[in-house]
């Protein structure tokens, strides 16, 4: 049985799998802690130093420097987990009593128009809302959708030319509009989940109250809340996926895609009107607005459709389905060009030189493929990583063609040969990779429209 409890064991496992993750949480909440990792780089610098001198040593005398520090590295980081052991403890009692609670506040920016907000800096406030994720991840098997399995998955199902009816829609304003007494009687309607984690949720949903002002929605920004937005809509995805003639259902946080066979006197505006029907019972509605509802009956191959899903234009022509970028993130693309060059010129009247290295930097990260930095998930990103299911990588020549024509308003012929060799195509078809360090990212996203 998964263990729900808000002990130091627990935590201990939490601080040990953000560390393999490069969260570096010593240096963020224990700084004894991070004198003893100090202490651990130190003595692996001098066996490896040793271990390059070897050849200066006896065998005898080698083996027993070796072994002296071995067993004082293994010291320091039995001293290290003890010391870390002891601040979770205090954690954990901290986070028993009945006081404590999370203080959601609201950040000055805004994403995409919406208020988002932290749930405090404190150590309680971060080791409790991470076991509140695992806890309702582990007792509900709650998981957000693979952006990777649903796009690929979703061409096969349209590349062909048998009938269906295509329903692609996005929840109006998700977070905003999560009922939270609804969500609370569906978590205390089945009693495995702990009653203290139902308790610290109910207290962040109070919190959100009163920070928010608001009778309705989840804190948007907070870890806990695409968790219990999963769990919020398994009502929803059960009762879709489980409509006669379904053949493909997935949901991506809001973003709703809906594949079925059409029946006879039937109309996608019909499936539509059922799809809004079933989504009124959680107390949520479909956004009609900017073209974010989109249904077609596509009952014979001479019908030609294309729709933008998960930042891919799906374009169907004769029953073949082909992937571009999507619009919108082809403007994002437009636009950071446009940020990029026009941070040069603003920077190159005092700092020339400076300016130029950090405008062939940026390019090189828009153009190329990169792993992120501190990130020990193998996580990379790039031209490539982040549109790998693009059937043809003709789509990206409008985004070369863009930056050619932004730099020709650069006075510098040597800068616009060297611009000119950066190609969001090739790139692409290259696959080029370039690593960047935490200080590269830092200037590189200083030239970021927000």
């Amino acid at each position: 049985m998964f263990d729900q409890s808000f002990s130091h064991q627990n935590f201990f496992k939490i601080y040990s799998y953000e560390n393999k993750r490069g969260n570096n949480l010593a240096s963020r909440f224990f700084t004894d802690v991070s004198e003893e990792y100090a202490k651990i780089k130190r003595a692996r610098k001098l066996i490896r130093k040793i271990y390059s001198r070897r050849r200066y040593y006896s065998k005898e005398n080698f083996d027993k420097r070796v072994l002296v520090l071995y067993k004082l590295l293994r010291e320091i980081k039995n001293r290290k987990n003890e010391l870390v052991r002891n601040h979770l403890k205090g954690v954990s009692n901290n986070v028993s009593e009945r006081k404590f609670k999370f203080t959601l506040t609201k950040s000055e920016k805004k994403v995409k128009g919406k208020d988002v907000f932290q749930t405090g800096r404190s150590v309680e406030s971060f080791f409790a809302e991470k076991q509140i994720q695992k806890n309702i991840k582990y007792t509900y098997g709650v998981k957000q959708a693979d952006r990777d399995l649903i796009v690929p998955q979703l061409r096969s199902v349209l590349d062909n030319k048998f009938p269906k009816v295509i329903l692609k829609t996005d929840i109006k304003s998700f977070y905003e509009t999560i009922n939270r007494r609804l969500l609370l009687e569906k978590l205390n309607e089945s009693p495995i989940l702990s009653l203290t984690t139902r308790k610290l949720i109910a207290r962040i949903l109070k919190s959100y109250e009163e920070e928010s002002g608001e009778a309705l929605g989840i804190p948007r920004g907070v870890g806990v809340s695409a968790y219990l937005s999963e769990l919020y809509m398994q009502d929803f995805d059960s009762e879709i996926e489980s409509l006669p003639n379904m053949i493909y259902y997935a949901r991506y946080v809001d973003d709703i895609i809906i594949v079925l066979s059409p029946e006879p006197g039937k109309s996608s505006q019909d499936y539509l009107s059922l799809i809004e029907n079933i989504l009124e019972k959680e107390k949520l509605s479909l956004n009609f607005l900017d073209q974010k509802t989109k249904n077609f009956d596509f009952s014979s191959a001479d019908i030609n459709f294309e729709f933008d899903y998960l930042g891919y234009k799906f374009k169907c022509y004769g029953g073949a389905v082909s992937l571009e970028l999507a619009n919108k993130k082809k403007s994002n693309y437009n636009r950071r060009i446009a940020d990029v060059i026009n941070a040069y010129k603003k920077n190159s009247i005092k700092q020339p030189s400076k300016a130029r290295k950090e405008l062939l930097l940026r390019l090189k990260f828009l153009t190329y493929n990169t792993k992120l930095s501190n990130n020990k998930g193998n996580a990379v990103v790039g031209i490539y990583n982040s549109n790998k299911w693009i059937t043809n990588s003709n789509c990206l020549q409008s985004l070369d063609d863009r930056l050619n024509g932004l730099a020709g308003s650069i006075n510098n012929q040597s800068l616009r040969d060297r611009i000119s060799k950066f190609s969001f195509k090739k790139g692409f078809d290259k696959r080029l990779f370039a690593n960047f360090s935490a200080q590269d990212f830092s200037s590189i996203t200083r030239a970021w429209s927000k």
